[in-house]
């Protein structure tokens, strides 16, 4: 039966490596005693430390992301490189796993600096608050005629076309829309209104529902009702 692996007495009085087939060139110092679960000379060992350090690098990377555990991660991170470091020149060993975890070390520690700066800097700023509207909302139309400039007595006298237009609104504006259907109404109200007695500053008031001077008011009914009288001599907007 063939004998495990280990350090045994060659016949020479040497301790040499055997690999459970044959005897290898390797031999024990002086005064080693046999070691049949030994190692073999030369063989590596998994790499304890760089895979710890590997691991610590990702954890402080993680942490250092973090504004309120960003210390934290800084303080495993500088434990990650030093373990890396240390796996890097431990012997009989793989080295990636120790170069991997240093090199991510630093670069987490770059990287967990700028991102927790960025968050800080935008929590000092604070939200940004929205922009004023530069144009008003578009008021919603009514059925009311709303007063318009020409409301306003003016020192011209309307012309018969904007007396006859501030008179359709403002039978409209009441609900007097027995002279729709008279194309000829209102043109023919602007026109005798133009002609009569009234001041323009009263014609101005009563063609947009106005009241009219004190002293013309008389005049300023008569008139109106000679203009209706005139443009519907049969009466056929009264119903």
């Amino acid at each position: 039966m063939s004998m495990p692996a280990g350090w045994y007495d060659d016949g020479s009085g040497r301790q040499r490596w055997w690999d459970g087939a044959r005897w290898t060139e390797h031999l024990a110092p002086d005064g080693s005693a046999a070691a049949p679960s030994g190692s073999a000379p030369g063989s590596r060992v998994a790499p304890v430390l760089g895979f710890v350090g590997l691991g610590l690098a990702v954890l402080g990377t993680v942490l250092a992301c973090i504004p309120v555990t960003f210390v934290v991660g800084v303080v495993v991170l500088i434990a990650a490189f030093v373990v890396s470091l240390v796996g890097v020149f431990t012997k009989n060993t793989a080295k990636w796993p120790s170069i991997v975890g240093m090199v991510l070390s630093v670069i987490g520690g770059v990287i967990g600096t700028i991102v927790t700066l960025v968050i800080v800097a935008a929590a000092l700023v604070g939200p940004v608050s929205p922009g004023v509207p530069t144009s008003e909302p578009p008021a919603t139309s009514t059925a009311q005629p709303t007063p318009s400039a020409s409301a306003q007595p003016s020192d011209e006298r309307p012309s018969p076309e904007q007396i006859a237009v501030e008179v359709q609104r403002t039978f409209q504006g009441d609900g007097m829309t027995n002279y729709d259907g008279m194309p000829d109404f209102y043109p023919c109200m602007g026109e005798q209104l133009y002609a009569s007695d009234m001041s323009d500053e009263t014609l101005s008031a009563v063609i947009t529902g106005g009241e009219p001077l004190e002293a013309e008011r008389v005049t300023a009914e008569k008139a109106i009702t000679d203009a209706i009288l005139f443009c519907d001599p049969d009466g056929e907007g009264a119903f």
